[in-house]
């Protein structure tokens, strides 16, 4: 489908769900972090879209030529009951003659642009396929890194409003090991499976399951017979650009000559697993560690990132419970924040979705 929704002159704003050539390469060429922090590139841009299960692209054209794109993608949340047509900003990225420059950024902080009023109005008054089909409520959200002044200027002057933190766990082992009781589970088993991780996340806003038993990287962990932890595996893969502070320095200069230690990171090609929907039994958190090693042993790698919100108490003790690794120790925390845009008539819920845990799928972030 390809909707125009303004056309001024030579400028158009489409919403597609084609992933076209150009927003590919748009995107593949976007360097993603904060100016001075940290930078890197995604090496599997277009697999990653082709995989997603319903991605739209909001592009900003003149005489056809591509500005910018922002990719959203749809998912089915609920809230106290209702179905929420909810869209995740995956990306957000500009043509590099657009980019600012922070100084530049600063002068025009309160300009309100031919691209910032187009993205007003689209949320403002725009209806998604899918809300529009069923009736439903729609509403957005992203992760925008707080240093990230552009960003943060768009979300201000498109109504966003910030309910929460994102953080993220490093989980690294020279060598891991797997364990006995970790295993893959059967296909008969996926409806069981699905029930433990739907009543982890029960209270979770933005919880979705669309991209758990996405393939056949499903695992568990078990005790007497009983799974204790589970976790959907993927395997991303990143190219850095930047790395600031003495992490950056350590990562960069000092791990890949050190034996054995030069496994934990790649500047310039980066592997690692994340788990999504990563769940355990109550009272089993210190069993994270073994789950963790065990997936990184069957995915043969040494490292997983997963994002977590820094103030769940499943953050809390999943972090206090185990040993995370060397990586954990060097990392200071990305400084990222949970953004919400609902529909005017449930503005008053903002205060509600920032008490509860927010749900933060790692799929979107590969």
């Amino acid at each position: 489908m390809k909707d125009i929704i303004t056309q001024l002159g030579s400028i158009t704003l489409e919403l597609t769900d084609i992933i076209e050539d150009d927003v590919v390469d748009i995107l593949k060429g976007t360097l993603w972090g904060t100016e001075g922090g940290l930078r890197y590139v995604h090496t599997e841009t277009r697999k990653s879209l082709v995989d997603t299960k319903k991605a739209y692209f909001l592009n900003l054209r003149r005489n056809n030529k591509l500005l910018s794109t922002i990719t959203l993608i749809h998912k089915e949340t609920f809230y106290e009951g209702q179905k929420i047509e909810t869209y995740h900003i995956r990306y957000f990225a500009f043509m590099q003659t657009m980019q600012s420059a922070k100084q530049a950024a600063n002068k025009k902080k309160r300009k309100v642009s031919l691209l910032d009023q187009q993205l007003i109005d689209f949320f403002n008054n725009y209806r998604m396929p899918e809300s529009k089909e069923n009736g439903t409520p729609q509403c957005f959200h992203a992760q925008v890194e707080n240093d990230n002044l552009r960003s943060k200027m768009f979300t201000e002057k498109v109504g966003f409003q910030t309910i929460g933190k994102m953080t993220t766990l490093t989980y690294s082992r020279v060598s891991p090991s797997i364990h006995n009781n970790f295993r893959r589970i059967k296909e008969s088993e996926k409806s069981t499976y699905m029930s433990l991780v739907d009543d982890f996340y029960k209270d979770y806003a933005f919880f979705s399951s669309e991209n758990i038993c996405k393939n056949e990287d499903v695992f568990v962990l078990e005790e007497n017979g009983e799974i204790v932890a589970g976790g959907q595996l993927f395997v991303g893969n990143w190219q850095f650009k930047h790395l600031p502070g003495i992490e950056g320095v350590v990562a960069k200069y000092l791990l890949p000559y050190i034996p054995l230690a030069n496994r934990l990171f790649n500047f310039k090609n980066h592997s690692f697993v994340t788990v999504e929907g990563l769940f355990w039994k109550k009272g089993y958190e210190n069993r994270i560690q073994d789950f963790m090693s065990s997936a990184l042993k069957v995915m043969n790698k040494n490292v997983a990132f997963i994002w977590m919100d820094p103030e769940s108490k499943d953050y809390i003790d999943a972090k206090n419970n185990n040993d995370w690794g060397v990586l954990e120790h060097l990392n200071s925390g990305s400084k990222s924040s949970i953004i919400l845009r609902t529909e005017k008539e449930l503005e008053e819920e903002y205060e509600a979705y920032a008490k509860k845990d927010k749900f933060i799928s790692g799929y979107y972030i590969l």
